[in-house]
């Protein structure tokens, strides 16, 4: 049986107001952290006669092709849960996220390999600031997607977890768009 607290209507909207803006606000800082990042590697990119550097060989992109396929259809699948409430759909954005963050991991293996260390040079920071601080946000969102699992279990989404549900919807789709447009 679902375990539902009634809310007066006027108080809904209040919360579901203060769940966007508050998750605009998380959204808008996010972004400006990372236009920061990719300001800071157009800087470089245009002040660098050849790029990458000397010396350094092109990215192997095996596993960013990857994580791109990842995180593109685990956003899809969680546009399915948000529409069905479905517990399969938040499962597969949970699994397609964990098999994301093994591609980063396989990602940095690779780099290694290649001589590519954090601490090789401009061009190897770039590339590890933008992973790394990426994937810090994805693992908080990869927590945040456990929530979503619990409630649906015990039949639990209330009006508002539904607001929590979107917002959590809205990071993991930030998530997406920033590693595609670091993936170009």
């Amino acid at each position: 049986m679902m375990n539902k607290v009634q809310y007066i209507p006027g108080e809904i909207r209040q919360v579901k107001a203060i769940g966007s803006i508050a998750m605009v606000f998380v959204l808008v800082s996010f972004s400006m952290l990372f236009a920061t990042l990719f300001m800071g590697y157009a800087a470089l990119r245009t002040s660098a006669p050849v790029w990458p550097p000397m010396g350094m060989d092109n990215l192997p992109m095996l596993y960013p092709i990857l994580s791109t396929i990842f995180i593109a259809i685990s956003s899809l699948c969680w546009n399915m849960f948000e529409k069905t409430l479905k517990l399969s759909w938040v499962l597969a954005t949970l699994v397609l996220g964990l098999a994301f963050t093994a591609s980063q991991f396989g990602l940095w293996s690779e780099l290694k390999l290649h001589g590519i260390l954090a601490g090789t040079g401009v061009f190897a920071s770039v590339i590890y600031s933008f992973t790394w601080i990426h994937m810090a946000h994805i693992a908080v969102a990869l927590a945040l997607l456990i929530w979503p699992i619990v409630w649906v279990k015990k039949e639990q989404v209330t009006d508002i977890r539904a607001v929590k549900i979107t917002s959590i919807g809205k990071f993991w789709h930030f998530l997406g768009i920033i590693w595609a447009l670091m993936f170009v």
